[in-house]
């Protein structure tokens, strides 16, 4: 198996081979502004070809929108300054806050289209009539630089999506099935949150990676919809996981009790059943469609599940509006300082400043890493100047310049792959080929190359004052709104008055669950609650199901559980009323009446036996002190 270090080089080795092929092309050709293409190699390689596939495509649709607003704006509004300013700002805090309600790689569409109009727009504000064609050098060489990208990392040594999504499937299942293998052989002295650990971000990361797999270079490009049958699959195992650990505690606490209600522990051994059966046949259709990608010989399980729809993610629109206003006043600060003091580069630090806060914006506090991307910049200012002014003067002809420029660009492109380090790598790539600003015939002026970057430097300063004046919020404030968010989620179907998108549901709330837990670790109570609630919306989407097509008398009662269940998570700070504790027995008093449950029927529709087991473990995940249920207790 490659080294991590190998596999970075080998990365290095294709991105610098894309940089200075899209370089060689522009100079060529006689293109403007050469550093653009270089950086476009840049910012859309990954070490995973697919993702560099996709992201090209979302660049060039970015760009090319972007350009579009520029080309309409600049000539309509030149002769208003400020007026262009607003409308440029607006646009890039508005396709900001949009791109941030959508967190799949999808959403860097909209955040291209924001501050490419800056790009281009500002520019031309002194030579209006030049728009179009700044715009037209934009699109060509952003479609240069990709292209060039796109080939060198889909045909040296490509790193397939499919072949890292497949290990990390495969990782998940054996992670379930030993979280199962624990739960079942559990005597009741080990913490059953540690099984969980990971789950849920690791699957929530696999659903966003899997948007890559159209654009894969390997046969997965092919089994995106047998990807999404898995997935299906693992949403509904997490809560079933949960739901498991609940009722094997449940039972090992009533074989201390000698009091214990028969009727009680036979239901509960009833729920037990229902979500081993349910886990059990789960993972083993996880792991026959996993061997079915890698194996196509190999059979796929039929997808009861595959006229569902589309996992969704969370959205916070109160997150995204405040990111978009904060883009619109950085831009609109810097264009004041810009208009007010007669600076002829002040333009420069209206598009950094705005470019900075849509890179970070999906950050819970991006100023730190605001500070850290623009320190990154500043300091390839050093080496920039250095080749600038000492080492390019007596260069002539593309191939000294390419053996000048290797070992810089080898060493930032060997840095992106890093976790922690990577983005530092392409900010100093950013800063290094911004500031040479390279040409077909050198050009070198101090005084311009001190100007231009002192508008990156107060860009970076204005962004992170901004931000950090709007967006100061911590973790605690931050995990209360997605707390509050999935309350409302809850709210929402327990009050539908039609049956609810399991997958829709389910998505959201493990969403915003992994999102909970990624924040505060995996023991901590509010993941634990977190966890509970998301069980609690899969038994209100079951209820709901069984209550579309059950008899009057029963769909009432279920309708009546529903309600108090809405009228509890409209107000979480209170505990559950004892009135609900009341109707989830009389529900399941009901259902009983109707003969004992019967064996779980994996290829049916939500039935009352499912139904009587949602109850169940709704009155252990609202009620888990309460006294035993009694099937003959006065109702």
């Amino acid at each position: 198996m490659t080294s991590p270090r190998w596999q970075a080089s080998f990365f290095a080795l294709k991105t610098t081979l894309a940089a200075l092929m899209a370089l060689w092309i522009t100079l060529w050709v006689g293109l403007e502004r050469p550093f653009w293409a270089i950086t476009t190699a840049y910012i859309i390689s990954s070490p995973l070809s697919g993702a560099t596939r996709s992201k090209a495509i979302y660049r060039v649709l970015g760009t090319f929108v972007g350009a579009i607003v520029a080309v309409a704006l600049v000539p309509a509004l030149v002769d208003w300054p400020p007026l262009l300013c607003l409308a440029f700002a607006l646009w890039v805090g508005g396709t900001l806050a949009i791109s941030l309600l959508d967190r799949s790689p999808r959403a860097y569409t909209m955040m291209l289209m924001g501050y490419t109009a800056l790009i281009v727009g500002f520019p031309a504000v002194d030579q209006p009539e030049a728009v179009f064609e700044i715009a037209t050098a934009r699109v060509t060489e952003i479609v240069l630089g990709i292209t060039c990208a796109t080939l060198t990392h889909s045909l040296l040594w490509p790193q397939s999506v499919g072949k890292t999504m497949g290990l990390k499937l495969s990782v998940w299942c054996r992670d379930a099935r030993a979280w199962r293998a624990e739960i079942l052989a559990s005597d009741g002295s080990g913490d059953p949150r540690e099984g969980r650990r990971r789950l849920a971000k690791d699957a929530m990361d696999c659903v966003i990676m899997a948007t890559h797999i159209p654009f894969d270079t390997s046969h997965w490009r092919d089994a995106s919809s047998s990807v999404q049958a898995m997935l299906r699959r693992i949403l509904l195992l997490l809560p079933a996981l949960s739901g498991l650990a609940d009722r094997q505690r449940a039972l090992d606490e009533l074989a201390t009790r000698p009091d214990a209600s028969p009727e009680w522990r036979e239901l509960l051994e009833h729920s037990h059943t229902l979500r081993e059966g349910q886990t059990a046949q789960l993972l083993d259709e996880c792991e026959a469609i996993l061997a079915h990608v890698e194996d196509r010989r190999k059979p796929k399980p039929v997808d009861k599940l595959e006229n569902r729809a589309v996992i969704a993610l969370h959205a916070d629109w109160v997150f995204a509006m405040l990111a978009g206003l904060a883009a619109a006043i950085s831009i609109l600060i810097c264009c004041a300082i810009w208009i007010g003091t007669g600076w002829a580069d002040g333009a420069v630090a209206a598009m950094m400043t705005g470019i900075f806060c849509c890179l970070f914006a999906a950050l819970d506090n991006p100023v730190k890493m605001i500070l850290s991307f623009g320190g990154a910049i500043i300091a390839s200012l050093v080496p920039a100047a250095f080749y600038l002014f000492v080492l390019m003067p007596p260069v002539d002809g593309f191939i000294p310049l390419a053996i000048l420029l290797f070992p810089v660009l080898f060493a930032a492109a060997w840095i992106i792959p890093h976790p922690r380090y990577g983005l530092m790598g392409g900010a100093f790539m950013l800063g290094f080929a911004n500031a040479l600003a390279l040409q077909e015939s050198y050009h070198a002026d101090f005084a311009r190359f001190l100007n231009a970057n002192a508008g990156q430097v107060l860009g970076v300063l204005v962004a992170a004052t901004v931000t950090a004046g709007l967006r100061s919020a911590g973790v605690d404030r931050i995990v209360k709104r997605l707390r509050r968010t999935l309350h409302r989620d809850l709210v929402s179907l327990a009050s539908a008055r039609v049956a609810p998108n399991p997958m829709t549901a389910l998505g959201r709330t493990t969403d915003r669950m992994a999102l909970i837990t990624e924040r505060l670790g995996d023991a901590t109570d509010e993941a634990t609650a977190t966890l509970r609630e998301v069980r609690i919306a899969e038994n209100i989407v079951t209820i709901q199901q069984v209550r579309t097509g059950a008899e009057r008398k029963l769909a009432l009662a279920l309708a009546r559980v529903l309600r108090d269940v809405t009228r509890t998570y409209q107000e979480p700070a209170q505990p559950a009323p004892a009135r609900l504790l009341g109707r989830i027995d009389a529900a399941m008093r009901l259902m009983l009446a109707k003969g004992p449950p019967v064996a779980h029927r994996q290829d049916a529709l939500p039935d009352r036996t499912d139904g009587l087991g949602a109850l169940v473990a709704l009155r252990r995940n609202l009620f888990p002190d309460a006294a035993d249920f009694r099937r003959d207790a006065l109702t």
